[in-house]
């Protein structure tokens, strides 16, 4: 798990959880917020916190590692503006005393960290359990609505983002390999080494254009939704980047039940029709997106028992892809 953040063991965790909430703290002095409390959320990307004024209002706090290019962040927030201008209800940055969206902090110690202010979406998250089949259907209308805003987005010169596809693929399946012994065994892995050639054998043969690639959210899971009145708005955009439509659709299905990720699909197909054939690239994407989570999560002890419980369903998965069975919106046995 690769975050920028050193929380590879429970001291560590610590420390670093330490040395940020100092930084939230300076961080904060620099905006004209009037803050009443400041609530730790979790590391991911980024480390975050929810901030209330002494009014009510809330905010989003994002502590950035110092490893991160200024440019991405800087060009994350662009998109966002984009995105908002186009009446979508996205996170929106807030600026400091500088007039700067992007700011600096150094901790006591000499620990330089990058900070950014956005504004509360408001709402609940749901299990998937809770999901009814029209409000899975609204989150495939809402990711459908980011793709067509962004159909015509114009970057800025210097604008960096990263890009999702074959190339990222493979750095994702190398660092599998050096770290998959913790939760994969010899046998398994050999399973997944057939899966990823699929994957790359697919990748290979996609052409990019403006209908079926752009920037996209590319982490639309479950987790990264707010519900309000059961209309879904997208949060956390920090692994936004360049990909194809299929592979947006496919990080956000992944954690559905296959039933939903069926209607996630017609609800998609409301706004914007997919091409014909899509499954095989879709299902490709899905177990792209699989591996990839795998290799995120390959070196954090924390998660290891939790990755180990998933295998027996991600194998099925696997196995069904390699044999050439159509998996995405069938109910799988797990032996």
């Amino acid at each position: 798990m690769n975050t920028g953040f050193r929380v590879d063991t429970d001291v560590n965790r610590r420390q670093t959880l330490r040395q940020v909430k100092q930084a939230a703290l300076k961080a904060l002095q620099e905006y004209e917020t009037e803050w009443t409390s400041v609530h730790f959320i979790q590391v991911s990307e980024h480390i975050t916190f929810r901030i209330v004024t002494d009014e009510g209002e809330q905010f989003l706090l994002r502590i950035h590692p110092e490893n991160k290019p200024r440019e991405e962040i800087n060009s994350e927030l662009e998109w966002l503006f984009s995105l908002k201008s186009k009446g979508l209800s996205v996170p929106e940055a807030v600026s400091n005393r500088e007039g700067a969206f992007i700011t600096d902090t150094l901790t006591i110690n000499g620990q330089r960290f990058y900070s950014t202010l956005l504004r509360w979406i408001e709402g609940e998250r749901l299990e998937k359990g809770e999901l009814a089949e029209e409000v899975v259907r609204k989150m495939g209308v809402m990711m459908a609505n980011l793709h067509e805003a962004s159909s015509d987005f114009s970057p800025s010169t210097g604008f960096s983002r990263p890009s999702w596809g074959l190339q990222s693929f493979k750095r994702d399946w190398t660092h599998l390999g050096l770290h998959h012994r913790h939760f994969i065994s010899d046998e398994a892995f050999e399973l997944y080494s057939l899966a990823a050639t699929k994957v790359v054998d697919c990748l290979n043969t996609l052409t990019s254009h403006e209908r079926n690639y752009g920037m996209i959210h590319a982490d639309l899971h479950i987790g990264n939704v707010v519900f309000r009145d059961i209309e879904p708005y997208p949060i956390d955009f920090g692994r936004c980047g360049f990909g194809f439509h299929l592979y947006d659709i496919a990080q956000s299905i992944m954690g559905l039940y296959p039933s939903q990720r069926e209607s996630f699909i017609q609800g998609y197909q409301r706004i914007r029709k997919l091409e014909d054939g899509y499954i095989p690239k879709l299902e490709c994407f899905f177990i792209m997106a699989i591996i990839e989570a795998y290799s995120f999560h390959a070196e954090n002890p924390l998660e290891t028992e939790g990755l180990i419980e998933e295998q027996p369903y991600a194998q099925a998965i696997l196995r069904a892809y390699v044999d050439g069975a159509s998996f995405l919106f069938q109910q799988l046995e797990v032996s």
